[in-house]
């Protein structure tokens, strides 16, 4: 006597717990890509936006010299790329976001080597600027509270050592010591995922 097939949709087999812990933790695996797509998403748009330069106020002329990338977030002492006016000031390679070449007349100093970018903006004064500057062997974050109607400029190349050098032009010897500068971190641990 043969016996007769089962309904495809009558299986035996599965377990009640089992199904629920798998939603469970297809639940928690979508809700953390979710979450992890968060923060990538202000990554992408910290490389896709360029600085915006200040459109009143106090304000100082900063030129930028960089063998890599230098973004920067105005009104700010930390590091969070989602704050109004905070992007990409200059960036060596092509693809992203950049204000690279822009002149406002600053006082000729140094000239940069064709193994970098330039470019002249202007910052807020009397206001902390964090920077972020990402080179080819190097990675910085860090702070400074620029004067009103000064002009600095902003060496960040890690050619032969990673460090940031700041000057107060015109007089090429001005170079403001390290303290000026402040360590900058993340506004949030959180950006750093």
């Amino acid at each position: 006597m043969s016996q007769s097939p089962r309904p495809l949709n009558s299986r035996t087999d599965i377990c009640p717990r089992t199904t629920a812990r798998a939603l469970r933790q297809a639940w928690n695996i979508s809700l953390l890509a979710l979450l992890s797509g968060c923060g990538a998403l202000s990554d992408v748009r910290s490389f896709s936006t360029p600085y915006s330069m200040p459109d009143g106020g106090e304000t100082a002329r900063l030129r930028v010299i960089s063998d890599g990338m230098v973004r920067a977030v105005p009104k700010s002492d930390c590091v969070d790329f989602r704050l109004p006016g905070a992007g990409v000031m200059v960036a060596f390679r092509d693809g992203y976001a950049n204000r690279n070449g822009e002149s406002l007349g600053m006082p000729d100093d140094d000239k940069h080597s064709s193994s970098t970018v330039m470019t002249e903006l202007l910052v807020p004064a009397g206001q902390p600027i964090a920077f972020h500057y990402i080179g080819a062997q190097c990675y910085n974050m860090f702070s400074f509270v620029p004067k009103a109607g000064a002009d600095y400029q902003l060496d960040a190349a890690g050619r032969f050592e990673c460090e940031i050098r700041l000057k107060q032009l015109p007089a090429a010897t001005t170079q403001l010591p390290r303290s000026f500068l402040k360590d900058s971190k993340l506004c949030r641990a959180t950006d750093n995922f």
